[in-house]
């Protein structure tokens, strides 16, 4: 137990130190990002969240399941409307599960995301017909094969009207790499030691960092790219120096809603992918952690007056896992069984009756259309349909 201890201080400092260093040795300052003004008739807010990496019903919202999601089941549930039935009806990968979320349609592009979506993003439509800014539209995710996901290349859409996409551990890991490379600090030994414990100190599901990461058309500008990257040395003075990749996507997630308020959001948690290693208790720690970083996200946005009584919440997982119960099916979710394509949703917040449920099965292409309705524009050629029990 004392030896867990000191090995937690002990990477608690040397994260301070790494901090430190990149603060003093990479990132410019000071740098300040600006908020483009939001036209007032723009006053709801949509938050879409993710299980991402996908998670069995039997592992949560069955009964035997309960004591993976306390706070899902015990805080939001009441406040909210569940369907028990939701279906992936397409390919049931990350890259193509999400990119239904938020196109409306199946997707049939590269699982790995080396493709961007088939068919034009919520945030495509959002931005072209009400004129927003790219710091309106969001996508933070833990999943780096999720690059391309924020805008299709379609004629009379595509990089011009893309949501901004970031991706926490890709932009940490880019800024210990431009540390360990810079003539300044300690010896290239030190520097390369110290890059690796600090990779290592983030190193928490299936992708590793080995995973290629593909460029996109539409970028981030660089002043607010250093600015955000300067919000990550806060992630590393956090008193309990959280490890996983989840806890630093939830940690930018916080800092974009705080500094623009943008009007829709998908966060992608991830770290429940972790299940391809085939360890089923270390898969549902996962499922525990993303349901305690949903409801701390909900908790946040009641925090602040943009968010407040004005923000719809969607929780749907991207995908199920395989149903074989008795072998390691909780490991993979390609098969394409039941297990895979049944999931559930829970929706909360402005619009959504509290307490409520529906037995109507509902799919992973209705949600962009409902948060269109939401937001008050169209999704032509969109093949899902909206929400009809929610208060639109």
């Amino acid at each position: 137990m004392a030896g867990g201890k000191a090995t937690t201080e002990r990477r608690r400092s040397f994260l301070k130190l790494a901090a430190a260093f990149i603060a003093e040795h990479l990132l410019p300052r000071p740098v300040f990002a600006r908020k483009a003004g939001k036209p007032q008739s723009l006053r709801h807010r949509v938050i879409v969240v993710t299980f991402g990496g996908g998670a069995r019903f039997q592992d949560t919202f069955a009964p035997e399941g309960w004591v993976n999601i306390p706070h899902l089941t015990s805080d939001l549930l009441p406040q909210g409307l569940f369907y028990p039935v939701a279906r992936n009806d397409g390919l049931t990968g990350h890259f193509n599960s999400s990119s239904a979320l938020l196109t409306g349609r199946w997707q049939n592009v590269d699982s790995f995301g080396s493709e961007p979506p088939a068919s034009p993003t919520v945030f495509e439509f959002l931005r072209k017909e009400r004129g927003l800014p790219p710091e309106e539209t969001w996508v933070v995710a833990t999943n780096k094969s999720f690059s391309l996901i924020g805008g299709s290349k379609l004629r009379g859409y595509g990089d011009p009207y893309a949501g901004n996409v970031i991706l926490p551990k890709q932009l940490l890991l880019e800024a210990v790499q431009a540390a360990v490379r810079t003539d300044q600090g300690p010896g290239v030994e030190d520097r390369n030691n110290l890059a690796k414990q600090m990779l290592s100190a983030l190193d928490e599901g299936y992708e590793n960092y080995g995973w290629q990461v593909y460029d996109s058309g539409h970028k981030l500008t660089r002043e607010l790219r250093e600015s955000l990257s300067r919000s990550l040395l806060e992630y590393f003075n956090d008193p309990s120096v959280p490890s996983s990749g989840d806890e630093l996507t939830f940690f930018m997630t916080k800092e974009i809603m705080n500094r623009f308020s943008p009007s829709l959001l998908l966060v992608n948690f991830w770290d429940i992918d972790i299940a391809h290693y085939g360890s089923y208790s270390l898969y549902l720690q996962a499922i525990r952690r993303t349901d305690r970083l949903v409801y701390e996200l909900w908790q946040h946005v009641q925090s602040l007056p943009a968010y407040r009584d004005q923000t719809t919440l969607f929780v749907i997982p991207e995908v199920g896992r395989d149903s074989d119960i008795h072998g390691n099916g909780f490991a993979n979710h390609r098969s394409g069984d039941e297990g895979c394509r049944r999931v559930w949703l829970l929706a909360c917040g402005a619009g959504v009756p509290r307490g409520a449920g529906s037995e109507r099965p509902v799919r992973h292409i209705d949600i962009a259309p409902t948060a269109a309705e939401i937001l008050g524009f169209k999704m032509p050629g969109c093949d899902g349909e909206t929400l009809r029990e929610l208060a639109i």
